[in-house]
């Protein structure tokens, strides 16, 4: 898998949780798996991490480190519905 494309897909998906009021960060170690931290300001606990890594097919999906697959990477708005509903604290208003 190409490592830029890797990184585009979690930058958009970045993007796209900022908007809805999340904070991250994209991890770009070279040599370790590029990955991105979530992290919800209003309930700092509620953070996670997400990987970009192909399925078995060699199609590229996001990843919950406990090896939970979130949505194909080409889908950003379903992945980061996902990740929102995972980090949600109580009484969060709908995207």
């Amino acid at each position: 898998m190409d490592t830029q494309q890797v990184i585009d897909y979690l930058s958009k998906l970045g993007n796209e949780l900022e908007s809805r009021r999340f904070s991250v960060l994209l991890s770009t170690v070279k040599g370790r798996p590029h990955f991105l931290t979530v992290i919800n300001p209003a309930a700092p606990a509620l953070s996670e991490n997400v990987m970009a890594l192909p399925d078995t097919k060699g199609v590229l999906w996001f990843w919950f480190p406990w090896r939970t697959a979130i949505t194909p990477a080409s889908d950003i708005v379903a992945a980061a519905d996902r990740v929102e509903r995972v980090l949600a604290e109580v009484g969060r208003p709908a995207s």
